[in-house]
């Protein structure tokens, strides 16, 4: 198994990937993020969107001749024997960044907290559910929510089991492609994402058409 390819998330508004709870006195809905206060998206909710977005454009009779292909790349439906040939691994800023921010977090002098990383790659909205009756905010139903700022890039590391063919590529190229969305509040403008293989549009757009880059 080895890992020499690489999914970018881009987002291109602010993301709320939630971590199902919140922090006490500080957000309702915290963010999902690391022990250095790193904002990520995990591996495995990656892999669900992807698995979504071809799920609905087969639904739609979009790229029969695909379907074995697909299969091989994610798994089919109630497989638990793990047979798929692609593992995803959690999405994260990139080795680098990480690099200096974990130097400015365990120097000896002006240390920097995992909260003000975390605060400063995140911003806190804060919004109430509407009174179908009055069409005002509901009372008690203010809640606030941590989200990613647009603009950051993560990286999720590809792990081939076995090299894939040109049709399996094509595969994960168009559910990349086809992925617009990611988080909470998807119908409030957050979480607009764009998905590349290796950062490169172009050559995502080429693998989606079976063409080399």
């Amino acid at each position: 198994m080895s890992q020499d390819h690489f999914i970018q998330i881009e987002l291109l508004s602010d993301a709320a990937f939630s971590r199902g709870e919140g922090t006490a006195g500080a957000v309702d809905v915290e963010v999902e993020h690391d022990e250095l206060g790193l904002p990520f998206l995990g591996g495995k909710t990656l892999r669900g969107l992807l698995r979504d977005s071809w799920l609905s454009m087969e639904f739609s009779g979009c790229f029969p001749e695909l379907s074995l292909s697909w299969g091989r790349v994610f798994g089919t439906e109630a497989d638990f024997g793990e047979r798929c040939i692609v593992r995803i691994g959690d999405a994260t800023l990139d080795g680098e960044t990480r690099r200096w921010i974990e130097a400015a977090e365990t120097r000896k002098d002006s240390l920097i907290s995992p909260m003000a990383v975390l605060e400063a790659l995140t911003v806190i909205r804060r919004q109430t559910s509407e009174d179908r009756a009055t069409g005002a905010p509901a009372k008690t139903t203010l809640r606030s929510l941590r989200a990613v700022v647009r603009g950051l890039e993560l990286q999720a590391p590809l792990y081939w089991m076995e090299k894939p063919t040109p049709a399996e590529i094509r595969c994960l190229a168009l559910s990349c492609l086809a992925t617009r969305h990611a988080g909470l509040g998807r119908n409030r403008g957050r979480g607009h994402i764009r998905l590349t293989l290796d950062g490169d549009l172009e050559k995502t757009r080429h693998a989606a058409k079976g063409e080399r880059a």
